[in-house]
């Protein structure tokens, strides 16, 4: 039997290391890759009744996260070569634990649709204007398997109070809670069954948002009421979640005011939104830097809270970190021309 030839073994061999290579471009692994996303323009996405669109000689933009399943050169590719910005991420912390990703997306579209509302209350009334917007309390939707809701919460539960403090939106219930300490006691007021009961909690810290407190619930406000002197349409596609509540606020306001408060400056920004105008601390805070960066923005805007990591990447692109939106138009009313 003749010997196989150097040029046949090395064919074998380059074959099975192409077919190894290709393999590893599809099988997946159990983590996400987090990355830097999209910086997109506002004002081709937003549209305000009878507004001063097409005025700006700048531009408003959010900034996005890139996820996706992590294949096997994901992985490797991440771990090797660390490059800047890219992350791995096991999928149970990508989801609430017990959650599956169709119902993640469908309440994070939902959220989407409360800050859109919350960004246009508080435009309107910097810009002057008299906007009603009322929430009849935190709608429980979700109760997750890790949290000290668990068997002492139930789904259409609406807490109306926490620690005596009036929760009128989801957003309340979520601000009063984040502030506690991890492990802190606090006493929700709800509506079950339209009997009003007091449930004393601890605070946890859950696997998917390490360092802050929660209870292990999914919320959104209950009976949402609001009237707008003027309708604001928003094209925002399959953009999801509440992280860009300060920039659609700025964007609406921009086209809400005869001076343009962009002075021709590409604005890029995250943070969500209250209706006290209060700019709240997001996830992904290197990526939209980089992202912005990608797109050449001139200033960043973001909550105070996430300042020090945003520092790490941002490199010669200026930051404006923000506890409310008030601050944001003070900084851009000074930016000389």
């Amino acid at each position: 039997m003749g010997k196989i030839s150097f040029k046949k073994k090395l064919t074998r061999l380059f074959g099975v290391l192409l077919i190894i290579f290709i393999l590893s471009h599809f099988v997946p692994t159990p983590f996400y890759v987090m990355a830097p996303g999209i910086a997109q323009e506002l004002s081709p996405l937003i549209t305000v009744e009878n507004g001063y669109k097409g005025q700006s000689s700048g531009d408003f933009m959010l900034t996005a996260v890139a996820s996706q399943r992590a294949t096997v050169w994901d992985y490797l590719y991440i771990k090797v070569a660390e490059p800047l910005g890219y992350e791995l991420e096991l999928m149970e912390q990508q989801l609430p634990e017990g959650m599956d990703m169709d119902r993640y997306i469908e309440l994070m579209s939902e959220m989407m649709d409360e800050s859109k509302l919350q960004a246009q209350a508080v435009a309107f009334e910097k810009a002057g204007y008299q906007v009603e917007i009322n929430g009849g309390g935190a709608l429980v939707v979700e109760i997750l398997k890790e949290g000290s809701a668990k068997g002492k919460l139930q789904n259409d539960d609406v807490i109306i109070a926490v620690n005596g403090e009036k929760i009128e939106m989801a957003s309340d219930a979520v601000n009063i809670i984040s502030s506690k300490e991890i492990g802190e006691k606090i006493q929700l007021t709800i509506l079950r069954d339209e009997e009003k009961k007091n449930i004393t909690l601890k605070t946890v810290e859950l696997k998917n948002n390490p360092g802050k407190a929660s209870i292990g619930i999914m919320i959104r406000t209950s009976n949402l009421d609001y009237e707008f002197p003027r309708e604001v349409k928003f094209d925002t596609r399959n953009i999801i979640g509440p992280s860009a509540g300060g920039v659609f606020t700025l964007e609406i306001y921009n086209q809400l005011v005869k001076n343009d408060i962009t002075h021709g400056k590409k604005i890029a920004g995250t943070g969500t939104i209250n209706l006290e105008g209060e700019l709240g601390e997001i996830d992904g805070i290197e990526q939209k830097i980089l992202a912005a960066k990608k797109a050449k923005a001139d200033l960043f805007i973001l909550p105070i809270e996430n300042e020090a990591d945003a520092r790490k990447v941002s490199g010669d692109l200026t930051l404006v970190p923000a506890e409310n939106i008030e601050q944001v138009l003070d900084y851009l009313a000074k930016i000389k021309l």
